[in-house]
């Protein structure tokens, strides 16, 4: 589940030697709320800066709290580089929550993403979310409706599968439904898109990608890119769906 993507808005300060970061002692903070102990974690490395608010208190949480930090570090940076449309002046100051409140999976939203505690405590390998959600922190788009949703989440799921990391059980689908369509979104867009990648135009996904930031997008693109509409290439898909995967 997403919320519109926005600017980013957020602090952080030093990491504290995890996964080969500087040893340092990273600032906490922790405050009573209604029902439970919420403590702030602020991490930096490098010019790229995490915020972590933990709502829960379970010491379940800390081994993948860990596993975000070292994620956000190892692959923010190669998002930023690749999919923001300014890398020099996009922002490097994320919030991260882990909200027992929310009944969703996780969103972004202004510089901020949410994650469900209950949700990771239950799915703990499904760490690689937080790539699909930083996608959409480096993507910025300035809008989010019902005519582009599927390729703005085709996109983050095709840069989960690029990025991982592979350590759960989301793969791309082996198979194509009948329900599927390219606009079905996350994980057959994805697929799709892959397949444009790897058959059609190696640079598909950056070119669309930028089209989505200044705002102009639309169906024609994929003709200009592969020289076939996108039904025709959707055809074409379902005939010879075969790509390439590698999970780590």
């Amino acid at each position: 589940m997403k919320k519109l993507v926005g600017s980013l808005i957020c602090t952080g300060v030093l990491v504290s030697g995890m996964g080969g970061f500087h040893s340092v002692q990273a600032e906490e903070t922790s405050y009573e709320t209604n029902t439970f102990t919420q403590s702030t974690q602020e991490y930096e490395k490098r010019g790229y800066k995490l915020e972590v608010i933990n709502g829960v208190e379970d010491p379940s949480m800390d081994p993948i709290i860990e596993e975000f930090v070292n994620l956000y570090f190892k692959v923010y940076p190669k998002l930023v580089k690749k999919y923001a449309l300014n890398p020099k002046e996009a922002s490097r100051e994320v919030i991260l929550e882990f909200d027992p409140a929310y009944d969703g999976v996780a969103y972004a939203d202004n510089g901020k993403i949410v994650v469900s505690s209950d949700y990771i405590l239950t799915n703990p390998d499904d760490v690689a979310l937080f790539t699909h959600e930083l996608t959409h922190l480096a993507q910025s788009y300035p809008t989010y409706n019902d005519d582009t949703w599927w390729i703005t989440e085709g996109i983050a799921d095709y840069t989960r599968y690029v990025y991982g990391p592979h350590n759960g059980s989301w793969r791309l689908p082996e198979e194509i439904k009948e329900t599927d369509n390219y606009d079905s979104g996350y994980r057959v867009t994805a697929r799709f898109l892959l397949w444009i990648t790897q058959q059609k135009n190696h640079f598909a996904v950056d070119i669309i990608n930028r089209e989505m930031q200044h705002n102009t997008f639309d169906l024609h693109v994929f003709k200009e890119i592969t020289g076939k509409s996108i039904d025709a290439l959707w055809e074409e898909y379902l005939e010879n769906p075969e790509v390439r995967t590698k999970y780590n």
